[in-house]
């Protein structure tokens, strides 16, 4: 390998340097001012290239994809938590979101720093090695003082419980004070878990920029001759990881809303669609996917903001929708319907072309069909008229629950004799 030719390495560690700098800012009261579901992403892929040369290493990626998955759930009751005015249910929140944070953090960096430090063993990165035990315990320590810091405050919830129950004016008192100071309590905690948070990137560049810089030619070489220049290798993972991202994409065919609120969003299915179909650049084209995928979120989303700005529809009052807006919402519903539809018949249409390529059979996808149209018909009779969705919502969710099992169930096969053929035939 020339060492003109771009580098990998290089890539790798500035994706993987980034991802980490999205997990500096402390997260008071389960804010998340810089998304880490975008620090998960980069440190997936940054991981990459060193995950080909390490088996602990490619179980952290996958370690990382969980912790994706409660990031991404983060995201989406980031609001209710922050809006909420009942400090036990943020509490609840909070304590939900930190332990299952916990748990992840200390797989995905057991793993991590036992492959960095192998392979560094394995390769003479005598600096890295030196490196590795220190970098390890200020990953430990930033993150767990992150946690703590946006879990402890919350708990101040259940003392504030006793000032319903207590009669002693001075405890009463007491407990007030304590409760007012939360605010200072935040700020204190959140400014010692960034002071950590900078001295751990500080530490965790160090590492990488000493790795790269004692193999990171030596990575690309071997890299480039054992992997990235056999396509015969990269395509089952490259594969994998597209059907991975479709599979993602299809939660938010559920469209959950909590107390009116959108969680999963259905129009960000047909988003992700439009990215994952990127995925498999070189090997299918997935033309229909991405020609279609754009107007049908575009018009999904604009039912939804047309829902929740013009139908006065709530749970307690009953108000009569207005007969233009029933009109204007059945237009749209009709013209969103069939854009949806077409883009579902154009995925499938892809996925039978991308199996074919593969070698394999072409897909047949009339239950998937069948499935998302009768979810699409249900939701535009609960759009169009809202006070039939209580009778439709029920069914609609069925009908959305198979549409994703099935179109699951097509890209895990297609993965699946993907990986056989490559086992087989190298």
């Amino acid at each position: 390998m020339s060492k003109k030719a771009k580098s990998v390495s290089k890539r790798s560690k500035l994706m993987i340097l980034l991802g980490f700098l999205c997990f500096v800012n402390p997260t008071p009261f389960g804010l998340d001012v810089i998304p880490d579901v975008i620090g998960c992403a980069l440190l997936f892929f940054g991981l990459t290239q060193l995950s080909f040369f390490d088996g602990a290493i490619e179980e952290a990626r996958k370690y990382l994809l969980y912790l994706f998955a409660v990031e991404a759930v983060h995201i989406l009751l980031m609001r209710p938590m922050l809006l909420t005015n009942i400090g036990s249910n943020r509490m609840l929140g909070v304590t939900a979101l930190a332990i299952v944070q916990g748990i992840v953090y200390l797989l995905f960096f057991k793993k991590l720093f036992s492959g960095i430090s192998y392979f560094a063993m394995r390769n003479n990165c005598n600096e890295t090695l030196k490196l590795c035990d220190g970098s390890a315990f200020m990953s430990y320590l930033a993150f767990y003082l992150r946690i703590a810091a946006m879990l402890l405050p919350e708990l101040i919830a259940i003392i504030e419980l006793y000032l319903y129950t207590e009669i002693d004016i001075d405890t009463t008192d007491a407990i007030t004070a304590f409760v007012s100071a939360k605010p200072i309590i935040v700020l204190l905690l959140s400014a010692i878990s960034l002071a950590a948070s900078v001295s751990w990137f500080v530490s965790i560049r160090k590492l990488f920029v000493t790795l790269h810089k004692e193999c990171g030619y030596e990575i690309d070489k071997r890299y480039s001759a054992e992997y990235s220049s056999r396509p015969e290798k990269t395509r089952p993972k490259r594969v994998r990881a597209g059907g991975y991202a479709f599979c993602f994409s299809l939660v938010f065919a559920v469209d959950l809303s909590f107390d009116s609120i959108k969680i999963l969003p259905a129009s960000f299915m047909f988003l992700f669609w439009f990215a994952s179909a990127f995925v498999f650049k070189g090997i299918s084209g997935f033309n229909r996917t991405k020609r279609l995928a754009i107007p049908a979120f575009l018009l999904l989303l604009g039912t939804e903001i047309h829902k929740m700005l013009l139908v006065p529809y709530g749970a307690v009052v009953i108000y009569e929708t207005e007969l233009y807006i029933v009109i204007i919402g059945t237009l749209l519903a009709v013209a969103t319907m069939i854009a949806c539809m077409l883009c579902v018949r154009g995925l499938l249409d892809d996925a039978s072309e991308l199996s074919q390529t593969l070698g394999g059979k072409a897909i047949e996808g009339r239950f998937v069909r069948i499935a998302y149209t009768a979810s699409a018909l249900f939701w535009a009779a609960g759009f169009a008229v809202p006070f039939f969705y209580p009778y439709v919502s029920t069914a609609r969710l069925i009908a959305s629950g198979i549409f994703i099992w099935q179109t699951a169930r097509i890209f895990t096969k297609i993965t699946e004799e993907e990986y056989e053929r490559s086992s087989l035939y190298g």
